[in-house]
């Protein structure tokens, strides 16, 4: 192989890289680049991640639905979550395993199946903080708080930002 070629082909495998990398950003930064804002209410589990540092897990009302009246759940299968506001809030309007044709809905996976009741998760459900600011936050979450999150129009969502209730 010539040094010509060799040459491009180290350059072909460095732009497809830095492809590759932009593509997995851009596909995690959509929801926050197109996506509408959503409230939800949370409460705080306080759990810490040996490689990622301490962060507070938070557990929305969405997280536990009743079982859907139509299809079989299962667990890792896709499920389509309407949302509508009251009063500032977003609260879940039905659940579904296709998307809806319109309105805010969060895509989700199924997490575990019981009797009554399935556990969904969004991707939302970790908040990363400094340990000291973690340790607070879940400490004032314990009276209830509220989440901003981006919800895009694919269903996809990303966590902007969580609160104390009452701030």
């Amino acid at each position: 192989m010539t040094r010509r070629a060799l040459s491009g082909a180290l350059l072909a495998t460095v732009l497809f890289q830095a492809l590759v990398l932009a593509g997995l950003y851009g596909y995690s930064q959509y929801p926050l680049w197109v996506g509408r804002e959503v409230r939800l209410a949370v409460a705080p589990v306080d759990p810490r991640d040996l490689f990622r540092g301490q962060y507070v897990q938070l557990h929305y009302e969405l997280n536990t639905l009743p079982m859907p009246e139509t299809g079989v759940p299962r667990m890792g299968r896709d499920l389509y979550v309407g949302l509508v506001d009251r009063n500032g809030l977003w609260s879940a309007a039905g659940a579904s395993f296709t998307a809806p044709d319109h309105g805010v809905y969060l895509h989700g996976r199924i997490a575990a199946v019981s009797f009554e009741n399935i556990t969904v998760r969004y991707g939302i459900e970790a908040y990363f903080l400094p340990e000291t600011q973690a340790r607070e936050l879940s400490e004032q979450l314990r009276r209830g708080g509220v989440a901003r999150v981006r919800v895009a129009p694919d269903g996809r969502a990303a966590l902007v930002d969580v609160r104390p209730a009452g701030r």
